[in-house]
């Protein structure tokens, strides 16, 4: 089918526009992403598959597809889809819609969720506009000046001073992305018109030059760039948002998730004086056509799939934006185009990223003086979107959080520690609510791991004699957790509910790792009920995430140290491949590790680095951390 077989009746858009009333689902949603990749993403989908009846969520985001995304209906294959979950054949399309079966009746819904950071970021525009749009005293700042010494010493030779990716990501163009604008689309220019109609401010404006993949000039720096994804939907005449509900309907998915980041085009495209306050309406606009466009191909091909998205904790308030993040965007939403976001909030839901918050008041990262705790911001900002009358479920981040950077500033950092989570679940978790990430590790032992937060957040939601909110978040493999550790937390402010945590039983005779510590090469801890050995020097390096750490495998004896190892062990993603060595032949095909990622050879070679040669292909990270927020 083409574009225009995707087109809803004059009548039914009447229909949709009059429905403007949000109200609260029946049963709250419980909710947790999932980062996949070709290394472990199948075995961690089908752990939860195999178990989904009985883990302390009942809905998954998959993520992330590429925006720019090409699937046509009954092709039955991931290959331009970009969610890394297959690497060959039909790119795991039939064991993925597998797994998706056997959660739907486990009662587990499931969500492809399309962007994230680093599908959404547009590294010069970012770095230029965004961290270095507003002189040199900003959060990020301090990497164009470690990375490039100034903004113009900012190019893709040091991938625009890595403020999208720090520069131990080893990054490069291609792993980036951005939401197109397909003016070939006939619902493109339908949803375009719908978002004309009704602006509110300033007449859209949209940026149709700016295509994936294809060199770009930008108008006021006149440099020319590539613009970061691919042209493929252009090639093909496809329109990605199209097609996206295409692969939804074909894998049997509940819904669609759109986790929409790119602050670079709001910085931009801002509008107002040169001091400030500015405005970002077209970025409203921009984010309105593309769910309206979602919104417009869901009603024509699958009535019956819902429409998420992620949301910025910011973005629910209606004061003057100084820029840097995406704050007012969904409170216009809502306000010019009140039947999108009234759609969007009874589907799938407006989902706030209420987590990778500072207390720097350096930079006036507090609400306020006197809100500047991680409980304290997140009631702030879901109270916002209360007061203006938007439906939105609040966010939680397990783990050590992207923002600010560890190696930076850890000192502001807002970590889920249990008296946190405790005070966020008594004003909000009766609404249900999501989180970031099903096997991201805690961090540290005050850090609240993801079992432990899942059946509190869902304790809070469904009620505590709801069977599943026992559950743990199963390991790949089939590992399942067995000793217990019970932590009392109170989810209202009249009644308190036991909240039982299961755990790893393995143990191990070296110490646990701590963030704190500087180890040197050779030094042993454990981590996740695992032995790992230091490479070389190292402090704050999660052992999970590759380099310098070796991952010895699951502990067997001796007593356990430190934090209780968890169920959010993650066996390296790198686990079984060679590091690259330079005095070493490959033939095609040959998988090595670099940098933290997985390379495949395309054909012989010998002494040619990957990430600078052709003859070699990115794989998936080694670490299973998105960083997906590095200015807010």
């Amino acid at each position: 089918m083409r574009l225009t077989t995707a087109l809803v009746t004059i009548a039914s858009a009447i229909a949709l526009a009059c429905s403007t009333s949000q109200v609260e689902a029946a049963t709250p949603v419980v909710a947790g992403y999932l980062l996949l990749n070709p290394q472990n993403g199948p075995a961690k989908l089908k752990a939860l598959a195999d178990n989904a009846a009985n883990i302390p969520i009942n809905r998954i985001f998959l993520s992330f597809a590429r925006p720019g995304m090409v699937y046509v209906p009954g092709s039955n294959t991931l290959a331009d889809v970009g969610l890394g979950y297959g690497t060959s054949g039909d790119y795991g399309f039939a064991d993925l819609k597998t797994r998706v079966a056997q959660l739907t009746a486990g009662g587990v819904e499931v969500f492809l969720s399309v962007g994230g950071w680093n599908y959404g970021c547009f590294p010069f525009l970012y770095t230029y506009y965004s961290v270095g749009g507003y002189g040199t005293s900003t959060p990020n700042y301090y990497k164009i000046k470690d990375n490039g010494g100034t903004l113009a010493g900012c190019t893709e030779a040091n991938m625009w001073c890595y403020t999208c990716e720090p520069k131990s990501e080893n990054t490069v163009l291609a792993d980036f992305d951005i939401f197109p604008e397909p003016t070939n689309s006939t619902t493109w220019k339908s949803a375009q018109s719908y978002v004309v109609s009704k602006a509110g401010a300033a007449a859209p404006v949209f940026h149709p030059e700016i295509v994936p993949g294809r060199s770009w000039t930008d108008p006021v720096t006149k440099q020319t760039v590539v613009v970061p994804g691919s042209d493929a939907f252009v090639k093909q005449n496809r329109d990605p948002y199209q097609d996206l509900v295409y692969l939804a309907k074909d894998l049997g998915l509940t819904g669609v998730d759109i986790d929409y980041e790119e602050m670079w085009h709001a910085d931009y495209l801002r509008n107002g004086p040169t001091t400030g306050p500015w405005t970002n309406e077209q970025t409203t606009y921009k984010y309105a056509a593309i769910m309206q466009d979602v919104r417009l191909n869901i009603q024509a091909i699958q009535p019956n799939l819902m429409l998420a998205t992620a949301a910025s904790a910011a973005g629910g308030l209606s004061t003057p934006w100084w820029g840097g993040n995406l704050k007012n965007i969904w409170y216009f939403v809502n306000k010019w185009y009140p039947d999108l976001y009234a759609f969007i909030a009874n589907t799938g839901g407006v989902n706030v990223m209420t987590y990778d918050l500072s207390n720097n008041q350096e930079y006036h990262e507090c609400p306020d003086a006197s809100t500047c705790s991680l409980s304290q911001q997140v009631n702030y900002y879901m109270k916002s979107y209360a007061d203006n009358n938007m439906l939105a479920h609040v966010g939680y981040e397990i783990g050590i959080p992207a923002y600010p950077a560890s190696d930076h500033d850890p000192t502001h950092q807002l970590p889920l520690i249990q008296s946190e989570l405790t005070s966020i679940l008594n004003v909000q978790g009766a609404k249900g609510g999501f989180f970031w990430e099903l096997y991201k590790a805690a961090g540290t032992s005050a850090n609240v791991d993801v079992t432990s937060a899942a059946q509190q957040i869902c304790k809070a939601a469904l009620g505590a004699s709801t069977p599943r909110c026992s559950g743990v978040i199963p390991q790949p493999g089939g590992v399942v957790p067995t000793s217990t550790v019970t932590v009392t937390a109170t989810v209202s402010p009249t009644t308190s509910a036991p909240v039982t945590t299961t755990t790893g039983g393995a143990s191990c005779s070296a110490a646990a790792w701590d963030a704190a510590t500087p180890y040197s090469g050779g030094a042993k801890v454990s981590y996740n009920g695992r032995l790992y050995t230091a490479l070389w020097w190292s402090q704050n390096n999660l052992p999970t995430a590759g380099n310098p750490w070796s991952d010895n495998g699951p502990c067997t004896t001796g007593s356990t140290t430190g934090p209780t190892p968890t169920a959010t062990t993650t066996p390296g993603n790198c686990s079984g491949v060679a590091a690259y060595s330079s005095a070493t032949p490959y033939s095609g095909g040959a998988k090595v590790t670099y940098g933290g990622f997985v390379y495949t050879a395309q054909w012989w070679t010998q002494g040619e680095t990957p990430g600078s040669a052709a003859v070699w292909v990115k794989g998936a990270a080694c670490s299973a951390t998105l960083r997906r927020r590095l200015y807010q």
